[in-house]
């Protein structure tokens, strides 16, 4: 008997950026590649807008582990400048499945390294993972939050807190599984001292377009910020995945 495995994409494996703010505690397939990348835009206040891009390319090593290197290319459109942006590495392992009323827990680590335009010191992002199903086809995401930076811009904080709550549903189960819609509500601490929150929420929707490849599309809003902060009234993202 001759036995063989197809790597494919999965529309259901929610991954952060694609299309919203949140991670799923589960990680790509043992000997998985997967190549995404996205472009974002956001509307700011003062009505100028800043386009953003990301190119990740992710590798399941070993059984729920998988490892990754991203690039975040930029272009603001007041300074009408280009940025190269920030490589980034990341780290995430499985800890626990979900068992009976238990959530699947999980983490990962995200190390940036200055290699952007009047980028200085190394952030790092630590990042616990929940996911619970709630009823047949419902699931609930909790990711909670601690970024550290080694050489913050005056008046900045070096330790900043925030938390994602997702929601994701496949459409059209049991006839038809080929969409996910996700949702979120997220929070982040301002960067400066002193300053405080911001409130986000996103929708958006992962369609499988082929047996490897994934399309998404997500709009987030920001709904609190600070005063006197870069608030978003509309952000658009637009990527796709390809497993191979």
């Amino acid at each position: 008997m001759l036995v063989s495995s197809v790597l494919a994409s999965d529309h259901n494996n929610i991954d952060s950026g694609r299309p919203l703010r949140f991670d799923d505690s589960y990680s790509i397939g043992f000997g998985e590649r997967v190549l995404e990348y996205g472009l974002s835009s956001a509307w700011l206040r003062g009505g100028s807008m800043n386009y953003e891009g990301k190119l990740e390319f992710k590798y399941g090593f070993a059984k729920n582990k998988d490892f990754g290197i991203s690039f975040h290319p930029s272009y603001l459109d007041e300074d009408k400048r280009f940025d190269a942006g920030n490589v980034e590495l990341s780290y995430f392992q499985q800890i626990q499945r979900e068992i009976d009323n238990s959530p699947a827990i999980a983490f990962k680590v995200d190390l940036g390294l200055p290699t952007g335009r009047d980028s200085s010191g190394i952030e790092t992002r630590l990042r616990g993972i929940m996911t619970k199903n709630a009823g047949q086809y419902d699931k609930w995401h909790v990711n909670f939050d601690v970024s550290f930076a080694t050489d913050p811009e005056s008046g900045a904080r070096d330790v900043t807190l925030g938390a994602v709550f997702g929601y994701s549903n496949p459409l059209g189960v049991p006839t038809k599984f080929d969409k996910t819609f996700v949702a979120h509500f997220a929070v982040e601490q301002g960067r400066m001292s002193g300053e405080g929150w911001t409130g986000n929420i996103g929708i958006g929707l992962r369609q499988q377009v082929s047996e490897r490849g994934v399309l998404d599309f997500g709009i987030e809003s920001d709904v609190f910020a600070p005063s006197g902060s870069r608030k978003s009234p509309i952000r658009l993202t637009l990527g796709y995945s390809f497993g191979f």
